[in-house]
Order: C-alpha cells, then sequence, then structure tokens
C-alpha cells in the first residue's frame, strides 16, 4: 500500500513536471517558426509574432500548485514515512518548477537576441524533457528493487517461523522421553522395596519356627531316651534340609540382587546417555536460536539502512563511493533522539546529508521481536552509485 501510494505521488508531480516542458516546447517551437525568413525574391510580408499568453502558463502552473497543495493536506494525514515521501517527491516538484522558471526567463531573453539562438533552447528542453524521463525510469527500478527486498525479507520471517515450530516440536518430544524415564525408575524402586519387604517377612517366618522348634525338642527330652536319637536324627535331617533352603534362598536373593543391580546400572548409563542427547539438542537449540535471533537483528538493520537510504539525498558535487558510520539513539517507538557519526566519510556536506536522512527518516522501522529493539543502534551507510 505505501508502495502504490508513493508511485501515485510520484507519477503526479512528473506528470506535473512533463506538462511544463510540452508547453515550453510549443513555446519555443512558435517562436522558431515564427522567425523563419521569407524565400529570396519574394514580397517581403510583416514578422507575425506569435504571442505565448503567459497567462495561460500561469494558470497552470497555478492549477497545480492548488492540486498540489491539497494532495499535500490529504498526506498530513498519512504515517510520518508517507509524509516524508511526499516531501522528497515535492521538493523534487519544486526544483523541476524552479529550472523550468528558468528556462521561462531564458526564453522571454533569448526571444529580444538572434533567431539561431532558439535551437540552443529547443535542446535545453529537449534534454529537460530526457532528463525527467530517465529519472522517472530510476525511481519505477528502485522502487522494484524496494518489492523485491519486502518480498525476500517476508520469505526469511516465514522460514524461520517454520524452523522454530520443529524445534519445539523436537523439545517438546525430548520431555515426553525423560517423563517415560522417571515413570520407569519410579516403578523400578517400588520393586525394589517389595522383595526388600518379603526377604524381612521370611526372615521373620524363619525365625518364629526355629524358636517353635527349640520348644518342641525341649518338651521331647523328657521322652524317652529311645525318641532322643530318633528326633535327634530327624532334627539333624531337618535343620540340614532348612540350611538346604536357606542357602538356596540366599543364593536366589543374590542372583536377584545381582539382576538389580545390574538393571540399575542399565538404567543408571540410559540416563546419563538420555543426559548428553538432551545436553546437545539443548546446545543445537540454543545455537539455532542465537542464529536465528543475528538474522533476525541483521534484518532490523537492514531495514533501518534501508529506510535512510529512501530517505537520503546526495549533495551537489558529493563523489560517488563515500560511506560512514552512524550511531542512532531513538527511544520505545522508533522516534530518533540523537544522530551521530562516529566515523565520518571525509565530506562534511555528505555527511550531514546522512544526518539529516536519518532524522527524515524517523520513526525508524520496528522489529518483530520486541527483544532486538535498542536505545542506540550503529550502522554503516553506503549509498548505491
Amino acid at each position: 500500500m505505501k508502495l502504490k501510494e508513493f508511485i501515485d505521488n510520484f507519477t503526479a508531480t512528473s506528470l506535473a513536471v512533463i506538462v511544463h516542458v510540452v508547453l515550453l516546447g510549443i513555446l519555443v517551437l512558435s517562436l522558431d517558426w515564427s522567425s523563419t525568413s521569407a524565400p529570396a525574391g519574394s514580397k517581403v510580408e510583416p514578422v507575425k509574432a506569435v504571442v505565448v499568453d503567459e497567462s495561460l502558463v500561469a494558470e497552470e502552473i497555478e492549477q497545480i500548485k492548488k492540486r498540489e497543495e491539497k494532495k499535500r493536506k490529504q498526506e498530513e494525514k498519512r504515517t510520518k514515512v508517507l509524509e516524508r515521501d511526499a516531501q522528497k517527491a515535492r521538493e523534487q516538484r519544486r526544483e523541476e518548477e524552479k529550472r523550468l522558471s528558468e528556462l521561462q526567463r531564458r526564453l522571454a531573453d533569448e526571444k529580444r537576441k538572434h533567431d539561431d539562438s532558439t535551437r540552443k533552447q529547443r535542446e535545453e528542453a529537449a534534454q529537460a524533457l530526457a532528463e525527467v524521463k530517465r529519472q522517472q525510469a530510476r525511481e519505477v527500478e528502485q522502487l522494484e528493487k524496494l518489492k523485491r527486498a519486502e518480498s525476500d525479507l517476508e520469505k526469511r520471517r516465514l522460514a524461520d517461523e517454520a524452523a522454530l515450530a520443529v524445534l519445539a516440536a523436537q523439545h517438546k518430544a525430548l520431555a515426553e522421553e525423560k517423563r517415560k524415564i522417571d515413570e520407569a525408575k519410579r516403578r523400578s524402586e517400588a520393586e525394589r522395596k517389595r522383595v526388600e519387604e518379603q526377604t524381612r517377612k521370611a526372615k521373620a517366618a524363619r525365625q518364629a519356627e526355629q524358636k517353635r522348634v527349640a520348644a518342641v525338642a525341649a518338651a521331647a527330652a523328657a521322652k524317652a531316651a529311645a525318641e532322643k536319637k530318633k528326633k535327634e536324627e530327624a532334627e539333624k535331617k531337618r535343620l540340614a534340609e532348612e540350611k538346604r533352603k536357606e542357602q538356596e534362598q540366599a543364593k536366589r536373593k543374590a542372583e536377584e540382587d545381582a539382576k538389580r543391580a545390574e538393571a540399575e546400572e542399565r538404567r543408571k548409563q540410559e540416563e546419563a546417555v538420555l543426559r548428553e542427547q538432551m545436553a546437545a539438542e539443548q546446545a543445537q537449540l540454543d545455537a539455532q536460536r542465537s542464529r536465528l535471533r543475528d538474522r533476525h537483528l541483521a534484518e532490523y538493520i537492514g531495514q533501518i539502512q534501508a529506510k535512510v537510504a529512501r530517505n537520503w539525498i546526495r549533495p551537489p558535487g558529493a563523489p560517488k563511493g563515500l560511506k560512514c558510520t552512524v550511531k542512532v539513539a531513538q527511544i520505545p517507538g522508533g522516534e530518533v533522539v540523537r544522530v551521530v557519526i562516529t566515523k565520518g566519510s571525509g565530506n562534511v556536506a555528505f555527511d550531514r546529508s546522512v544526518e539529516n536522512a536519518v532524522l527524515r527518516s524517523s520513526p525508524l522501522p520496528q522489529p518483530k521481536d520486541p527483544s532486538l529493539f535498542a536505545r542506540e543502534i550503529i550502522f554503516e551507510f553506503e549509498p548505491e552509485d
């Protein structure tokens, strides 16, 4: 929308200049035709001067000024950026009007001189018209470049948003995997406690059984001596069997403990590997975010440089290839409060023109990410030659 409005303003100004140049050309050609000599031997007729009603020219200029004044009042309601674009167009129009006025004055002076001087005036008028057309072509080309630059910036922004979405999905998947590992760890701990409780109960039952056997043995001692030996042998067998069972139980417990230790070690190793993977992926995510931030910051600085370039007017006589470093102080919202040339170009007029271009660019473009805003911006200004 901004580009279209600027093109409309530029077209209106260019048409006004072309109208003036065409009127001037008609005036020159009229003077040339009126000054042509009569053929030799023919009766000399009085030369009829072609009178150009300068009031019509003045009226046309006045009408153009009125239209431009009405358009200026309408442009005051638009954004400051469009105001500066319109101001630039009006300055160009005033320059062309000054040139036209100068040509008209010179034409009035030359009208009283020799007729052959009108050829030079026609050439100047043609050159002025050609210069206007060349200026139109250059500005149209600049507008096309701005359109392409805005399209490229939008494509890069969409690509960055897609990359961030992929990274967010990966981070969510890692968080879910960690939750599953924590749940498995909790279940393993619960199983370990259950086995320990079963072992404790078995030991208590064994001790109770041993006490009961001792009581039975004490009661049996009062019985007949014949049964004592038999019972002792039976007791020995039972104790041997119990010992065997205890040994088997101890062996099973040792095997279970070994399996649990192995599972615990394996779990710790898996957790360590997962932590390393998560750390590496987090580092990669941080690096990508840093690159995205650097890219967005570069785009932000590029937008500021582009706007300053649009508002920059090359000072007369300034050579090509000049550049300077600019430090700009701004407040939230992009309003410029101070401009300092930290590294000049060596050309005072060029440096002052850059300062004025920065001030005309206020408010500066704002970054898509508010965290990129800085109260001081330093960038290098090097216009395209």
